[in-house]
């Protein structure tokens, strides 16, 4: 082939290659709304705005804490919290730790702070300048007690797809109309996993009941004062349609993960999409530190939210002491420049890049508070853990992992130099909570798409069919007693009522009709 046959043919391959070899991708503005002061939480949202903007989506996140490297596509902005005192709460929580009553007693004062913080991002000059000058496809919601901003789906004419960072809950089901099977699925607080025994499933049901009611007659009231408030009613749709308008939830969860639920096609399973095989490079003096735990690695962190230095002095004192006494170095996340009593196989650092430590080879065991995140990381990873949960969801998300076997559960009240002592002895001495661990890290990345494909898949779909309203289920056009049946069971009672008493009143009519004709009475002849 000479000439210009050569040429037009070479052309023609290129065009192939440029043209029909690739899809073509749209482009697409979507905003991210996250009011919440855990950093940890905006770690798992920021990674799936990172895979939107890696796609070529421009992509906008409102929160608190900006990205510590600046990312393409990808747009922070930051409206600090300074009304709320954080460690506060916290201290607060840890005197309760693993009360799983005296937390639900903390539950409207926590809601009450989520609706303040949603409600002040709302508020903000560059928020609303935001929502004054700019246009989105899509709007992602961190949803946690502030359904009320549903309505930025409305104001923006768009659709809204909501992210949780837990397991589906009723909060969140109810938006897209997700059946909420009490009798076979243990509720995120309780933590059962498997077959439930009566009495279980007993207080299952009791814990749904309460959790329904809550949202219903806690939080209801709160989500239509904020909503009318923030989009006013002769501008807006009313506050239960701006829940409508709500197309995806995708949730923090994989069914690997224990608790199986059923899903309605606009529930999407995300859990892990935070979790990437490649990672970052360790810190100099942390991979160094670790290069050199010949005999392993203990890596101590209790989350974002809870410091180290707020926990009680006897029981930290009790934590440090059993460390010094290990073979095994210790990696452990200390809020303060100095650490009193620091023995000297531990390192402490204020922040710890988590995902990537977890990864390391040297690390035999994770020291955790139970949050979704840290299970997840540790899980993914394969690393065995001493679970010691304080509050929220954290009691159920280390009960189900300890049932799985390759995690060891540590109240924090019982938690002295003994029984921390026992429960390191047991993890790092066991072989089965590693080959457990392992064997469940292949369960849970055993998928046809990351978890990141899939939430990247169902964003781009709903924003292709607006809003997708063929996926939404019927459910969500019901109000609370109709969604379940309760008009029904009040109506098929009313009848049996009727149907009852109208058998009572036709057996004492033919009662009595046969007692007269078969037991006529005598007349008493008059007395002359």
């Amino acid at each position: 082939m000479k000439g210009p046959c050569k040429f037009f043919s070479l052309g023609f391959f290129v065009f192939l290659a440029l043209g029909f070899g690739t899809d073509e991708v749209s482009s697409y503005k979507i905003l991210m709304v996250f009011p919440s002061f855990s950093p940890s939480h905006l770690i798992v949202a920021s990674g799936l705005l990172k895979g939107l903007a890696k796609k070529g989506h421009e992509v906008t996140m409102v929160s608190s804490y900006p990205q510590s490297k600046p990312v393409k596509n990808y747009r922070d902005v930051v409206l600090p919290l300074d009304k709320f005192d954080k460690d506060a709460i916290m201290a607060d929580m840890v005197k309760n730790a693993g009360q799983q009553f005296q937390m639900i007693t903390k539950m409207p004062e926590m809601m009450k702070m989520s609706y303040d913080i949603a409600n002040e991002t709302m508020s903000n000059p560059e928020f609303r300048k935001i929502m004054e000058e700019e246009s989105f496809d899509l709007v992602i919601l961190g949803i946690f007690a502030n359904q009320f901003l549903a309505g930025l789906g409305y104001h923006f004419k768009c659709p809204v797809t909501v992210m949780s960072q837990v397991q589906a809950v009723y909060m969140t089901s109810e938006l897209v109309g997700n059946p909420v099977s009490l009798a076979s699925t243990s509720t995120v607080f309780l933590g059962y996993s498997g077959r439930m025994t009566f009495m279980q499933r007993v207080k299952n049901i009791f814990a749904g009941v309460l959790e329904m009611l809550m949202t219903q007659l806690l939080l209801r009231p709160y989500d239509r004062m904020y909503y009318e408030s923030n989009f006013p009613p002769d501008k807006y749709p009313s506050f239960d349609e701006s829940l409508r308008n709500v197309s995806l939830v995708l949730v923090n969860h994989h069914f690997s993960q224990g608790n199986l639920r059923p899903y309605v096609p606009a529930m999407v399973e995300i859990g892990g999409i935070h979790i990437e095989d490649e990672t970052d490079p360790l810190p100099k003096d942390i991979q160094e530190f670790l290069d050199s735990a010949t005999d392993g690695a203990v890596f101590f962190s209790f989350g974002s939210n809870l410091k180290s230095s707020i926990l009680p002095q006897h029981k930290l004192n009790a934590i440090i002491k059993t460390f010094g006494r290990l073979k095994e170095k210790v990696l452990f996340k200390w809020e303060n420049d100095d650490l009193p009593n620091k023995p000297d196989n531990m390192m402490i650092g204020k922040w710890l890049p988590q995902r990537d430590i977890l990864a390391h080879k040297n690390i035999k065991l994770f020291v955790s508070h139970g949050g979704m995140g840290s299970i997840a990381e540790a899980k993914y990873r394969g690393v065995p853990l001493i679970g010691v949960p304080f509050f929220g969801d954290q009691m159920g998300n280390v009960a189900v992992v300890a049932e799985e076997g390759w995690v060891y559960q540590l109240n924090f009240d019982d938690l002295t130099e003994e029984t921390f002592s026992e429960a390191l002895k047991e993890v790092l001495t066991n072989p089965k909570y590693g080959d457990i661990a392992r064997t469940r890290a292949q369960l849970y990345k055993d998928r046809p798409q990351s978890a990141l494909e899939t939430a990247n898949y169902w964003i781009e779909y709903v924003i292709r069919h607006k809003g997708a309203p063929h996926m939404q289920s019927h459910a969500v056009h019901l109000n609370f007693w109709q969604n379940n049946s309760i008009d029904v069971i009040a109506f098929l009672f009313a009848i049996l009522l009727i149907f009852i008493k109208i058998s009572i009143l036709i057996t004492k009519f033919v009662f009595r009709y046969l007692k007269n004709r078969l037991f006529p009475k005598h007349k008493k002849q008059k007395q002359l």
